[in-house]
């Protein structure tokens, strides 16, 4: 069995059209019937038997279904037509079987009235019909028999009888009852008055105006046939009942409608008021439309100051439904409080007025506690300041898309970056090392104006390296020795071993042995090292003297042969000219090698800028394309020429103006390089190098870009906006179970009643059978026609904060919302008396 707790606040299931064991078309017994309607998985039952009402009956059963927590409604199945005086005078036109059914629903309260009623119309019609021409006993005998009939005998006797509609509505007039027709079935309203018929709708129409039913019964399917003649084209808000009408017992309960009201006439008028929110029926849903009642905030209880201070309070505790909350109040009232107090927001705001710490959660199935449920939250105005700055990933749905680019895109830009650093500092450093080896300046080539010398010059031989001073180096080197191996003789002494155990005697004499062999032979190198030094101390300097004289004589005629021929100043214009061919040939790879890195530099930049694959998706049947844009980036070329005005070349070209720093100022932007005017040129270098790459990063800005149907969010109204980013805010995915509730403040603020229509309304009636919404706001639309659930009244008296819940056919809650969101009743029929809708009229005409 379903849990019946899980309908609280929400859709029953409901069975509105059974017939009894006392219909004459039914062949179980009572018992079987009873036992089929309590086994049953429905929450709500009205027995519907045809032209009869078993009262009897109904006790019985009403007392049985209470203990299951099930409801009944009266009700009955009536064959109905409609006067000829009618007809004629609305100039009707009648078809099918000159008749129609349908079943009307009552409370048990009213029970026995509307059976004595139903009994006294069919009694009176088959008089009418079967003894027209009998006498007045005749008649008076076969109203007695007929009244003493039960009912299924009667319900038998009336089966080929049809009452007049005017009669019937005459005589209940004084029952809150619904009266409501057959549609896509056997005598149904459409086959006895056919829509083809423009006045035939429009006394349709009236019929509805009339009986405040706008109810046919017969099913999705039946939209149909009704959606054109009373739905579209009259304005008129017809819902469609699905029930089994069970032929068989095991029948009962296979068709049925889900109708989210509290199981009470009102509530049911408020539920046939807005077909699209409140029912569904079983053909078209056949699971419990309300998805989230294991999963929704049932309550929030808190603690409010009573005496304009801290030290009395009063606690409140709010009940909630899982759909659709709406809360309501007068300016100053505590409806962003409330918001802010499920959102756990802010909530610091309102210390004079709640304590925040008293705030306690519950959820369905669990425990008070102070951690709020998962919510999604939007505050008044936040819509318009995340257009205003572009921020659309602080959207949930637009985060879970633009976070991932992002990061992607960081990924990819971080890559090309680091790149771009790489060839940046690569040019630094190449300019930097020419600049080092040229230290002097440029090498001129002036010399070639002169005419090249003749000559020869002889080749001087590798300089021979001097002997004595080897032989000083190795002394100096040995007495080093010398000094390490008397402290290695010392430190040789100190290594002794003592066999004070007989068992380590042979160990240690060996140890021993080995020791004073080191000893030995440390005493062997100092006595080598010593001669050695002695046989070197012996060595004369003049020994090698005749030889180095016989050299630099050598070097001084060497030189005195070249200068003497003029060999010398041809060499030394040789190496001038090898000199300046080295320079200008570096000076020229250089400037190709500039230009390579900085064609590679451009494409790093370029990879920088690369578009980014967007992301196509759809929501609620509208395209949307969500994409990174890079905003108003400058080209690569376009940033080194606002640095160096005449291109790259001008890095090379400046080193040959170093002498000149006046002409070497001129080849780079003066603005941008006047903190290094008449300083060295690696200052303008390095000065180069950290504007372009710090231009470069900066110029590198990721911007959202949200395109809704074709057309770009930046690009619309401030209405227009408005609207998409809560159609983007309010996505299929807010109802996929992250959240457990949503918080709306005032979302109506800057949508016009058009969007509110098209578009808020219709969207919290989709999404509040998935997730539970809490909705602030003074739009009468949103609330009354949003249909919300549970209604919370809030209410300032003199910085007393109060709260009040209730449903909107509440009478006082339907008070408090027609004056705070409509200006009173008063101001209400005023309006609607200024509108002055006629029944029928349609298209402006009447």
């Amino acid at each position: 069995m379903r849990d019946a707790g899980l309908t609280i606040n929400t859709f029953k299931k409901c069975d509105m059209h059974v017939h009894s064991s006392s219909c004459f078309s039914r062949r179980y017994d009572k018992a079987t019937f009873f036992r089929a309607v309590l086994k049953s998985e429905l929450d709500v039952l009205a027995i519907t038997d045809h032209n009869s009402i078993d009262v009897e009956l109904l006790t019985d059963l009403q007392n049985q279904m209470k203990g299951k927590g099930k409801v009944l409604f009266g009700g009955v199945e009536i064959d109905v037509m409609l006067k000829d005086e009618t007809i004629k005078a609305y100039g009707l036109e009648t078809g099918g079987k000159g008749r129609f059914h349908a079943i009307v629903w009552f409370s048990m309260n009213h029970a026995e009235e509307m059976a004595a009623i139903v009994r006294e119309l069919f009694i009176s019609a088959i008089i009418k019909n079967e003894l027209i021409d009998s006498d007045d006993d005749g008649k008076a005998e076969k109203i007695q028999n007929l009244e003493l009939l039960d009912c299924k005998s009667f319900s038998k006797a009336a089966e080929a009888t049809a009452i007049y509609l005017e009669e019937f509505q005459e005589r209940a007039a004084a029952i809150p009852h619904f009266f409501v027709p057959h549609e896509n079935k056997d005598k149904s309203l459409s086959e006895y008055l056919p829509n083809r018929s423009k006045k035939n709708l429009d006394y349709k129409d009236r019929l509805f105006y009339y009986s405040h039913a706008m109810a046919v019964e017969g099913g999705e399917k039946s939209r149909k046939y009704i959606s054109d003649g009373l739905a579209s084209e009259l304005n008129t808000t017809v819902a469609a009942f699905l029930f089994s009408d069970a032929g068989k017992i095991g029948d009962i309960g296979k068709k049925y409608t889900w109708i989210d009201f509290d199981c009470d006439l009102d509530s049911l008028l408020l539920a046939i008021s807005d077909p699209e929110s409140r029912i569904r029926t079983s053909d078209a849903c056949s699971i419990l439309p309300q998805s989230n009642t294991t999963k929704f905030l049932e309550s929030v209880s808190f603690n409010v100051w009573t005496d304009g201070g801290r030290q009395n309070s009063e606690t409140i505790t709010l009940p909630f439904s899982p759909g659709y909350n709406g809360i309501v109040g007068s300016r100053g009232s505590g409806k962003t409080l409330l918001a802010s107090l499920l959102a756990d927001k802010g909530l610091d705001t309102y210390a004079a007025f709640v304590d925040s710490d008293s705030v306690r959660f519950l959820t369905h199935g669990g425990i008070p506690t102070k951690d709020r449920p998962p919510c999604l939250y939007l505050s008044q105005g936040e819509l318009e300041n995340i257009y205003a700055d572009g921020r659309y990933e602080e959207i949930p749905f637009l985060g879970e898309i633009i976070s991932p680019l992002k990061e992607n895109a960081a990924k990819s830009i971080d890559a090309a970056k680091q790149r771009y650093k790489d060839v940046l500092r690569l040019e630094k450093d190449l300019l930097a090392a020419f600049e080092k080896k040229y230290d002097s300046g440029p090498v001129h080539i002036d010399h070639l104006e002169e005419e090249m010398p003749s000559g020869i010059t002889l080749t001087a031989p590798t300089t021979p390296v001097k002997a004595f001073p080897q032989v000083e180096n190795a002394i100096k080197h040995l007495r080093e020795i010398s000094e390490a191996t008397e402290a290695l003789e010392d430190k040789s002494k100190l290594i002794k071993f003592s066999d004070d155990y007989p068992e380590d005697r042979s160990l240690f004499d060996e140890l021993e042995r080995e020791s004073r062999a080191i000893e030995s032979d440390i005493k062997v190198l100092s006595t080598r090292v010593s001669g050695f030094i002695s046989l070197l101390g012996e060595i004369d300097e003049a020994w090698f003297s005749q030889r180095e004289q016989n050299v630099t004589l050598f070097f001084e005629m060497l030189h005195e042969c070249n200068n003497s021929s003029g060999s010398t100043k041809r060499h030394q214009y040789d190496e001038k000219t090898k000199a300046a061919n080295t320079f200008y040939d570096e000076l020229f790879e250089l400037r190709e090698s500039l230009e390579h890195l900085n064609n590679e530099a451009q494409k790093a930049h370029e990879q920088m800028l690369d578009p980014i694959q967007p992301v196509e998706l759809t929501n609620d049947g509208e395209q949307i394309v969500v994409s990174l844009v890079h905003d108003d980036c400058a080209a690569f070329n376009d940033l080194v020429r606002a640095l160096v005005p005449t291109g790259i070349n001008a890095l090379a070209h400046a080193f040959l103006e170093r002498s000149n720093k006046t002409d070497m100022h001129k080849l780079f932007n003066g603005t941008k390089f006047r903190s290094v005017k008449n300083q060295g040129l690696l200052s303008y270098y390095n000065h180069y190098f950290d504007l372009l790459e710090k231009s470069a990063s900066d110029s590198i800005e990721l911007k959202s870009c949200v395109v809704i149907a074709g057309k770009k969010i930046d690009d619309m109204s401030p209405g227009m906006k408005a609207q998409a980013l809560l159609k983007l805010f309010l996505n299929d995915q807010v109802s996929a179970g992250k959240w457990v509730y949503i918080v709306l403040d005032q979302p109506e603020d800057n949508l016009d009643v058009a969007t509110i229509k098209e578009f808020l309304i219709d969207r919290l009636k989709k999404l509040k059978l998935d997730v539970q919404f809490f909705v602030v706001s003074h739009s009468a639309p949103i609330i009354v026609n949003g249909d919300a659930r549970t209604v919370v009244v809030c209410n300032n008296d003199d910085d007393n904060i109060s709260y009040r819940c209730g449903v909107l056919n509440d009478k006082h809650t339907k008070q408090s919302i027609a004056d705070v969101l409509d200006g009173g009743e008063r101001y209400l029929k005023m309006r609607l008396n200024k509108y002055n809708f006629k029944i029928g009229e349609q298209n402006g005409n009447d």
